[in-house]
This record gives structure tokens, C-alpha cells and sequence, in this order.
């Protein structure tokens, strides 16, 4: 009977302090004497259990997302290779667009009419070693012996011609002849294309003068068949000894690149002939490399063994020679 009238004390001491406890932490925000003994005695155990359990859970959910991890791999790769090759054409497309460029700007300041084409091959055909074929044709308004170019110069001309694709003799074929005129002056000739080397200049006037450096025109022929006139041709770049020849010739480096021809342009009509020498490009810009003449030395004393009287004057301005 005392025992459980002790008991009944004991718990209900214990009842009370367990409220007041309560109320305590409620009145302290979650912030009390409870919270910091509980998170006192138990929270190292749950960090311990939290530590062991991250990396294994981490583990199997990098096992559920490896295959799409390899997916996602699998994508940018081809997305990468997708994107590389439209650089390639983007980069095709941009060298077209150049030479497109170069060729409109040609026409305009020539007023010719033209037919665009792209080189679709390039060939020897019909004996001739230096052809190429182009995407045009009569269906297109060209005919044979008609002056194709590009936007460096004289390509070639119209060798035979299709519904829908035309051979073009180029200027690089040994049997090609054009009528030519030296740049700022009167004196023509004609040039030849050099089959595996060079074209050659040949001037008709055996008294004339080619210097090196001198750039070429298309002479024109009658009618404008096969060639316009004023069409850039190339630069002269070795002239050869006359040797007593009736004809002057010289090495001629061509304004166009045969090798890789892209797009041309077959001239169709010419309404006006363009200004002489209009359509050569702009000359490069010169360096800074002309030599002035060295002045010329004049001794301060005269000799001893001079007698002052029969010594020499000398000039103290040089005297310019003419190249």
C-alpha cells in the first residue's frame, strides 16, 4: 500500500515535469530544452546512419541513370558531327559566294550580259587537253565561240554547246588564242595558252617594248565572237631576248586559277564596250622600297700635290640618269 502511494507520487512528479518541458520548448519555437536534448543524444547516430546510406544510395542512382547518361553522349556526338558538316558546306557555300560576288562586280562595271554556270567537271575532250564542262546551255541562250569568264578574267571560250551543258576550251589549253593589248597603250598581239606551262605574249610589232609587270586585255574580235574586249588576261612576268625575231614575246601569268574553277559566267551580248582598261584590277599597293640615288661625295680638301689653282670643282647636285 505505501509502495504504490509512492509510486503514484513518483509518476505523477515525473507527469508534470514532462509538461512543464512541453510547454517550455512550445513557448520557445521549437528551440527548447527537448529539441537541444534530442539533438544532442540522437544526432550523431542519424549522421552516422545518413553517411554510411548517401554513398550507397548515390550508387545505385548513378546505375539508373548510366544507359541514359550513354544516350545523352550518343546525341551530342552526332549533333557535333551534324554541326561539323554544315560547317564544311557553309564553308563551300561562303567560296561560292566570293566568286559570285567577284563575277556580278565584273559584269556591272563591264555592262555585259551574261549566263552564270558552275564548272561540273574539268577535262580534256575532242583532242584538246584543257577543257571544262558547265551547266548550261542552249536551252540557256549560249552558243559556240562565246567569251566565258569569271571574276579574276578571261576563262576560256564556248567550245560546242548542249541543251543543258556546254565544253569550255580553256585559256590554259595549248591551242588557245586570244587577241591581247598591253595595258595604257596600242600595242596588241596575242597570247597562247601554255598546255603544261605558262601562256605566252607575242607582240606584232617587232619595235615595240613589254616590260615586265605590263598587264593584258582581250583584244576583241569582230562581232565580239568568240572574244569581248577589255577582259582582263594576266601580267607579264619575263620578257625573252628579241634575237633578232620579227615578233616580241613574253611570259604571261594568267588572272585565273584553271585548277579551280567554280563559277564562270558565258557572255551572251555586250550593249556598250566597256572603258579601255576599266575592268583590270586595282594594282597592289607598293611598298616602300624605292631606292633615292646616293648623293654624290664631295672631299673637303683638296689634294696636297693639286695646286689650288687647276683643282676640280665638283658639282654638289647628282646627276639623275633615265632608267
Amino acid at each position: 500500500m505505501r509502495d504504490n502511494r509512492r509510486a503514484r507520487v513518483i509518476l505523477a512528479l515525473l507527469l508534470l515535469t514532462a509538461f512543464t518541458l512541453i510547454t517550455l520548448d512550445y513557448r520557445a519555437g521549437g528551440g527548447g530544452p527537448l529539441r537541444r536534448i534530442g539533438n544532442a543524444v540522437f544526432g550523431p547516430i542519424e549522421n552516422a546512419a545518413a553517411d554510411v546510406a548517401r554513398p550507397i544510395g548515390g550508387f545505385f542512382s548513378g546505375l539508373a541513370h548510366l544507359s541514359s547518361y550513354k544516350h545523352d553522349n550518343a546525341k551530342l556526338r552526332k549533333q557535333v558531327a551534324e554541326l561539323t558538316q554544315r560547317l564544311r558546306l557553309t564553308d563551300a557555300q561562303r567560296a561560292e559566294f566570293v566568286d559570285m560576288e567577284k563575277l556580278l562586280h565584273l559584269d556591272q562595271k563591264a555592262q555585259f550580259r551574261i549566263v552564270a554556270a558552275h564548272v561540273v567537271a574539268l577535262s580534256g575532250s575532242f583532242g584538246f587537253e584543257s577543257t571544262a564542262t558547265i551547266d548550261a546551255g542552249s536551252s540557256d541562250g549560249l552558243r559556240p565561240d562565246e567569251t566565258v569568264i569569271n571574276g579574276d578574267g578571261l576563262v576560256g571560250r564556248t567550245l560546242s554547246v548542249g541543251p543543258t551543258t556546254s565544253t569550255v576550251l580553256l585559256g590554259s589549253d595549248a591551242t588557245f588564242r586570244a587577241g591581247a593589248r598591253l595595258e595604257g597603250s596600242l600595242q596588241a598581239g596575242y597570247v597562247n595558252g601554255g598546255g603544261r606551262g605558262p601562256m605566252t605574249f607575242t607582240l606584232l610589232d617587232s619595235q615595240g617594248t613589254i616590260q615586265v609587270g605590263a598587264r593584258l586585255v582581250t583584244f576583241g574580235d569582230l562581232n565580239n565572237r568568240p572574244f569581248v574586249p577589255e577582259v582582263p588576261i594576266g601580267r607579264v612576268t619575263k620578257v625573252s631576248p628579241p634575237n633578232g625575231a620579227l615578233t616580241r614575246t613574253a611570259t604571261v601569268a594568267s588572272y585565273v586559277r584553271y585548277g579551280t574553277l567554280d563559277v564562270v559566267g558565258v557572255v551572251i551580248a555586250m550593249p556598250h564596250a566597256p572603258p579601255r582598261d576599266s575592268l583590270l584590277p586595282p594594282r597592289p599597293t607598293p611598298t616602300q622600297s624605292t631606292t633615292s640615288p646616293s648623293p654624290t661625295q664631295t672631299p673637303s680638301t683638296p689634294p696636297p700635290s693639286t695646286p689650288p689653282a687647276s683643282s676640280t670643282a665638283v658639282n654638289p647636285t647628282p646627276s639623275t640618269s633615265k632608267s
